[in-house]
């Protein structure tokens, strides 16, 4: 049985299990919520932490049907396209007081759920650790990075004085919109073109054509929030440039998809940003090429 400081993750993917190891090595207790027909009780959580050392642990889990408490902390951990789905299948066992964290990439997710769960205490985060699934429950830590977590429903905003502290690598901000931008950007830059070009992060600096089509993304994505009056940092494609070199022997996580044929988060990155353009009368002819080239090429978004 969980206590109420439990935190329930919703996601057995790489963030999901990620974050359920740097819970374990703070001595707490998670429980994934994994999909039917894994109805075990518990599993083994291994984790490749970056120096390589590998460490394993037990791991409770359930499924929506089994169970059988109120949650009281909930970290969603599913892909941007499963999120409200995921949500809707255990909403009967949200607490009234239940701090729920959304963890996924791009934008358009959270804000479907912060309207649907208004009466929740909602908070979404942005991270740029990184994180691969070496097999179910079986995880590598690709990079190191920091976490910010902020409140979306006024519920949350309310009560931010008692915001969910996942790790001491977690920074609370008041305006979480502006670091999920940001982020935003970098996946707008980067995962469409390694899907396209089915390469690793690195290869985007290291590669002429490559480099050319990013620096005309960044560009685009640079102009079209200035369009918006979403203030961006001075300097971006620095920042861009330095995801990439700090990752560059990783695939992003759009990358996998498209190699395994799963459908991609792209609807809510590229598009994402394509759709907030759109609406204001801004032109993304870069960003729509893009999206054009990936479809032609069979990627699923």
């Amino acid at each position: 049985m969980a206590s109420p400081q439990d935190w329930h993750i919703l996601g057995a993917g790489s963030i999901g299990c990620l974050w359920a190891s740097k819970l374990l090595k703070k001595r707490q207790q998670p429980i994934i919520i994994v999909r039917p027909p894994k109805d075990q009780s518990s599993a083994e959580l291994k984790l490749v932490d970056l120096d390589g050392a590998v460490h394993c642990w037990p791991v409770g889990t359930v499924t929506a049907q089994t169970l059988n408490q109120p949650i009281e902390r909930l970290l969603l951990c599913t892909k941007a396209q499963d999120a409200f789905g995921a949500i809707h299948s255990i909403a009967n066992k949200l607490a009234d007081n239940c701090q729920i964290v959304l963890m996924q990439n791009g934008m358009g997710s959270q804000q479907q759920i912060a309207q649907a769960f208004d009466q929740h205490t909602v908070y979404a985060a942005s991270t740029t650790e990184g994180a691969w699934l070496k097999a179910p429950f079986y995880v590598c830590h690709a990079g190191t990075g920091s976490t910010w977590i902020g409140p979306i429903t006024n519920k949350a905003k309310q009560q931010d004085s008692n915001f969910p502290c996942l790790s001491d690598t977690v920074f609370h901000v008041k305006n979480i919109e502006g670091k999920l931008w940001d982020k935003l950007a970098i996946n707008c830059a980067i995962n469409g073109l390694t899907a396209l070009y089915d390469c690793r992060n690195g290869e985007l600096l290291t590669s002429e054509k490559y480099r050319k089509q990013l620096y005309r993304l960044i560009e685009e994505i640079i102009a079209v929030r200035k369009a918006l009056a979403i203030p961006a940092p001075d300097n971006l494609q620095q920042i861009i440039e330095n995801v990439c070199k700090s990752t560059g022997a990783n695939h992003s996580s759009t990358c996998m998809d498209a190699r395994q044929n799963r459908k991609t988060e792209l609807a809510f990155i590229n598009g994402y940003l394509i759709r907030q353009a759109q609406q204001s009368g801004i032109q993304t002819p870069v960003n729509n090429a893009l999206m054009n080239d990936l479809s032609e090429a069979g990627i699923l978004f």
